[in-house]
């Protein structure tokens, strides 16, 4: 009987101790912070309304948990910009160009808008738990858009005067000027689909209306315009490849009369090494708009025939192709 009491505490005193070890050991292998309550204000965020914008972070540092938070905020914002991007796209279905620039802001602008600065955000709900910090933060929208507007203002009034000014100029410098323009036209149209998305009363059918306008005055331009090229030498294979380039790029080409005229001036060293004719040829690209020279390029190339100095600079006329084709035709137009 004793031995039976004695083998009886001996099994609950093993069965306990197994069970403390059990215990003990799944209390280690648990992973940190699975068990924390976390916050019932941070779990169930505020909703974006008219009046707030807001974002909840968690980090092990206050100030990663702001900025998570401030991340937050931003990914929220996108939701609204894609439905604005389908008025912009809508706004320019007429125009493939226009279609493929506005798909290519759609693509970049989540990015921009990941990249906005909230100045005016302020931490609404903050509480450490354990090694964690939990952040909600606020922002006041119209705040926010007051502060993005006076930006936008600044860069729309630049277009509007650099697009007013282009009566003062030959028509290739206007082209010049709007294509050097396009960064800022790409930069207006981001900021007013996030002006939308901040504040959804802004319109901006106006401004996309405007932008698309003056990206089609290049189109346009380039239809009105013609362009005369004239050479020093009789046997224009070297004009004849510089206005099949021209046409390429939907420039057209007129022997009388021209807005502009592209002046050849080549000059030629021929020698013999070998058996073979070399044809060693600088080339002076003048370009003239309203009688002025706006642009000064020298083209070298060579060439190299064994039969004689005419296909010798026949073939120089293929190199000074590709030096074109290397250097743009737009740095050759432009002087850029």
């Amino acid at each position: 009987m004793q031995f039976q009491n004695f083998l009886s505490k001996s099994t609950l005193l093993l069965t306990t101790t197994i069970i403390l070890s059990g215990c003990i050991g799944s209390k280690n292998t648990t992973l940190p912070n699975n068990n924390i309550q976390m916050p019932s204000w941070y779990i169930n965020a505020p909703s974006n309304n008219n009046l707030y914008l807001y974002g909840e972070g968690e980090a092990s540092t206050l100030q990663e948990a702001k900025d998570n938070a401030l991340n937050s905020m931003a990914s929220r914002l996108v939701v609204s910009v894609g439905s604005t991007m389908e008025t912009v796209t809508s706004l320019s279905h007429n125009s493939n160009k226009e279609d493929s620039y506005n798909k290519n802001i759609s693509k970049n602008l989540k990015v921009d808008v990941q990249k906005i600065k909230f100045t005016n955000a302020t931490v609404q709900r903050s509480q450490k738990i354990d090694d964690n910090f939990y952040i909600l933060m606020e922002v006041d929208r119209e705040e926010l858009f007051n502060n993005k507007k006076k930006e936008f203002d600044i860069n729309d009034k630049q277009l509007i005067k650099t697009y007013n000014s282009l009566d003062n100029y030959g028509k290739l410098e206007q082209i010049n000027i709007l294509q050097n323009i396009y960064p800022k036209i790409d930069k207006a149209k981001k900021q007013t689909v996030i002006l939308n998305a901040i504040n959804n009363s802004f319109d901006v059918e106006p401004y996309i209306k405007r932008y698309n306008r003056y990206i089609n005055t290049i189109t346009e331009i380039k239809n009105n315009l013609t362009i005369r090229v004239i050479s020093n030498k009789k046997d224009n294979y070297f004009a004849d490849n510089l206005i099949d380039l021209l046409n390429q790029n939907n420039y057209k080409v007129n022997y009388n009369k021209s807005d502009v005229t592209i002046k050849m001036d080549s000059k030629i060293k021929h020698s013999i090494a070998r058996g073979w004719n070399i044809a060693k040829i600088s080339t002076t690209l003048s370009i003239i708009s309203n009688n002025k020279v706006i642009s000064n390029k020298v083209i070298y190339s060579i060439g190299r025939s064994s039969t004689s100095q005419e296909s010798a600079i026949q073939s120089a006329s293929i190199s000074f192709m590709e030096q074109i084709k290397k250097q743009t035709l737009n740095n050759i137009l432009f002087n850029k």
